[in-house]
Parts: C-alpha cells; structure tokens; sequence
C-alpha cells in the first residue's frame, strides 16, 4: 500500500509471495529445458511438460484467490447481488458476453463465495496464454518472464472477460498460423467462443487475415500512418464513435462522458517506446527472422497490431483493452529475436540486458499488482 503522502509502494507480505512466485517460476521453466526430449514446432528444445504446469498452477492460483485489483471487486460485488432463488428463471438472450453470465449463475447457485468465479476466469485467461508461451516461444523461460514483467499475468485480473476472451482466442492460434486456408473455419469457431465471453473479440476476425500476411508489407505501413492520424484527429470522428459504441459492450462508455468529460487520459507513452524496440530490431533483422516462415509473419504482424492500439490508446486508454488479444506475441518475438538476431557471443548480454530492463520496465508498472490481496492465505 502507498505511504500515507509520500507516493511510495510498500513491500507487502503478498509481493513477497509473487516475488517468490515468478522467480521459481521462471527457474522451473529454466530446468525443464534440461529434460527436452525433442524438438518444439519450430526446432527449439521442447521444455518438459512438468515446465508448463507448475507455473500454470502457480500463476492460476495465485491470481484465482486475490479479492480485489482492477474490476475484480466489481465483478466480486456484481456475483454478491445476484439472488439464487430467482436467477434460474431469468431470460439468457444469445449474444456476446453470455458465456460469462451463465458461468456467473453457475457459480452463484453453489456456493455464496465468489472464489470459484475469480478461479475459474483465472484459469480461462492464464492458461492458454502460458500453454502459447511454453509451445512457441524460443526461450521459455524468457518467455514465463516477460509474461510477468510485460504486465500480461498483472493487467489479466482487471478487463477479465477480455483476458477470458483472448485466452479462448489463444487456444486457436495453430489455425492461425496453419498454411490450410480452410483453417480459417475452425479458427472462426473460436472466434465465435471468445464473442460468448466478450463480443469485442470479433475484432479478431479481420485481424487474422491481416495477421497471415507477409511481414513488413505496405498495408501495415498505411496502418500505422492510419492510426496516428486518428489519434491525432479523434476527436473529430468522436461523435460517430460513440454511436458505434453503443452497439457494444462498451455501451456505458458512450453515456457517461468517459471520452468527452477530459477525466480519463490516454496510455503511458513509454509502453509504446517498449513496443516499438522489438518491432525496430525486427526490422532490421529481418533476414534472420524469415527463417521462422509464416510463424515469423504472424507474430511480427500481431505484434504491430498491438502496438498500433497502444498507439490509439494515446488518445484514451479504454483502447489498450483492445490489444489484449495480441499482446502474448510481442513476448513471443522478443523470445525469438534474443536467439535469431544477434551474434551468438553477444546473446547472454542480450538475454540478461532484456531482463534487467524489463525488470525497471514492470517496476513502473507495479500499480498493476502492488495493492494484491486475498483472504484465503
């Protein structure tokens, strides 16, 4: 907790317990390396299965028990209100975000503790983002790493049926990257899935064909340009914007002057230099990244993506909620460029330059997790 006007963080008994957490995490994900027995999807060492479900487990509980961070404890006083006796017999109307009532209602008419709600969408949006970082990162270890101090694992218990969503998209991800064009359906279906939980995550579908094409393309340069026109000019399609929002779930956002009352800012500029580096260094090594065949291509796409959010997010932050659905590829690549990018005597400077600097990056981001707490240990 802050000091009383001093501004400053405390180290609670909790962080202590992260702490602890990530640092035999990403020990664990380091020793299963030892244990590969064959190659991964792309010919890296293939950690032992033992390295994926020990921090799977971990970062699932620990963020299943909190009680509070970012809308936790909305969602914690919305299950409060629902009364048991008469929910059964209330309407579900099929459309975006149902999939998280109905597992709402199931939850409330078994227990009065919202605790197996908060573990259950610990495990949707946690897993699949960790089982993505065990089966397609270079450096597993770096990457259970970067989950942590990218602020993924810390953001995912606020935006939690966004964070569902992404970790249901995430499940999907061989379909992106599958050469078979008539993937796309079964990529679709889960597309369909992540709707049941948050309807933004149609998004996704325009996303994937922009995503499978070839990385550096002249497209993504008009995007780019696109989208810091927009969000110097945003205010001028404003009107127009809040009456699309109203058809989403973000409906509340149009009527409570979240974008006209000038409260609400946009996003930290230094989260967009952090993910502009990567994307740079990608650029210019991208002889040694072709290698990696269409993964490459997806990754550097949906890492651009991401970025061009964070870039709209300048304008109001409410946008960087849109990024979660491409925000594990950046730590992807940035797993891949440490190994492919830089000679083979420079790459333990670089891999332990990435995490010292990530390191001060999340420190300034520790808002995200420093007020955790639970009232189950």
């Amino acid at each position: 907790m802050p000091e009383h006007g001093a501004g400053r963080y405390l180290m609670t008994d909790y962080m202590l317990i992260f702490t602890v957490l990530v640092v035999f995490c990403y020990i664990t994900a380091a020793a299963s390396k030892a244990y590969a027995k064959r190659p991964g999807v792309l010919g890296q060492p293939k950690p032992n299965i033992i390295g994926f479900i020990i921090p799977a487990v971990l970062f699932t509980a620990f963020s299943g028990l909190r009680n509070n961070l970012g809308d936790t404890t909305y969602y914690i006083h919305s299950y409060n209100l629902l009364d048991p006796d008469v929910m059964t017999d209330s309407p579900w109307n099929f459309e975006g975000g149902i999939m998280y009532n109905i597992i709402q209602h199931y939850c409330r008419l078994r227990s009065d503790d919202p605790t197996l709600l908060i573990v259950l969408t610990a495990i949707i949006s946690c897993v699949p983002a960790i089982f993505i970082i065990y089966k397609y990162s270079e450096s597993y270890e770096l990457g259970i790493y970067l989950f942590v101090t990218t602020s993924y694992y810390s953001f995912s218990m606020n935006g939690i049926r966004q964070y569902m969503a992404a970790g249901i998209l995430l499940l999907a991800t061989k379909y992106l990257l599958s050469e078979n064009g008539k993937d796309f359906y079964k990529y679709l279906i889960f597309v369909m899935l992540a709707w049941l939980f948050h309807s933004s995550a149609l998004i996704m579908i325009p996303l994937y064909f922009i995503a499978r094409r070839r990385a550096w393309s002249w497209l993504m340069l008009l995007m780019l340009v696109g989208t810091t026109m927009l969000t110097l000019m945003f205010d001028l399609f404003l009107p127009t914007f809040l009456d699309v929002l109203e058809k989403t779930d973000y409906s509340e956002y149009a009527h409570n002057e979240w974008f006209t009352s000038g409260a609400e800012t946009g996003s930290n500029i230094i989260r967009v230099a952090v993910l502009f580096v990567p994307l740079i260094l990608a650029y210019f090594q991208r002889e040694h990244m072709y290698v990696l065949g269409r993964y490459g291509d997806v990754m550097i796409n949906m890492s651009f993506i991401n970025l061009l959010f964070y870039i709209i997010s300048l304008y109001n932050w409410i946008f960087a909620r849109f990024a979660i659905y491409t925000s594990v590829f950046p730590i992807l690549l940035i797993t891949w460029l440490v190994a492919l990018a830089f000679r083979q005597r420079d790459r333990k400077v670089v891999y332990w330059s990435t995490i010292f600097l990530y390191a001060i990056y999340f420190y300034n981001v520790r808002y995200s997790i420093i007020y955790y707490a639970s009232d189950k240990f």
